[in-house]
């Protein structure tokens, strides 16, 4: 069953931030903002390419890491997982999940020459924040303890560091 479940969070969580919000912005906006397709021949085209690629890659990464190690649960908050992980991509920053959906996002607004979409990346990531500071890390700090609490002082919540997180 955890494969069906992650199955679910995987299409349900990022589905909706990467496609049907932006495709709900879209049809709220066309009427007065014109969107284009990036011409192929600038840089901006090229940026969008690594931006998918690299966002794709991140993604992937945090979502098979947090299957591999995160014991019972889902990266879903409504069934949180049992491990405290600190492994893959964790090792560098504390949520690259969201950092690579916040990527594709990104993509989406350049490959879409898109403002209301980088709004929509800047809202996301905004709301995230908010969410991890206000009742996320709480949780895993009662979780997970001592642990946690080196971990956060170590590994930024976004930013990702140069060099992988050991622990103590």
């Amino acid at each position: 069953m955890k494969k069906m479940e992650y199955f679910k969070v995987v299409l349900i969580l990022p589905g909706n931030v990467l496609i049907t919000i932006p495709f709900l912005i879209f049809l709220l906006t066309e009427k007065f903002y014109s969107y284009d397709l990036i011409d192929t021949q600038s840089f901006l085209f090229y940026l969008a390419l690594f931006l998918l690629l690299f966002g794709l890659f991140l993604a992937i990464w945090s979502v098979r890491t947090f299957y591999n190690k995160g014991g019972e649960g889902t990266p879903a908050p409504w069934k949180p997982i049992s491990n405290l992980i600190i492994s893959g991509p964790y090792r560098y920053v504390r949520n690259p999940m969201i950092l690579g959906v916040v990527i594709l996002i990104l993509f989406e607004s350049i490959l879409f020459t898109s403002l209301p979409l980088f709004l929509w990346a800047l809202v996301f990531f905004s709301i995230n924040i908010i969410y991890f500071k206000k009742l996320e890390e709480k949780q895993l700090i009662e979780r997970f303890g001592e642990d946690y609490e080196d971990y956060k002082q170590k590994v930024s919540m976004f930013f990702p560091r140069l060099t992988p997180y050991n622990k103590k």
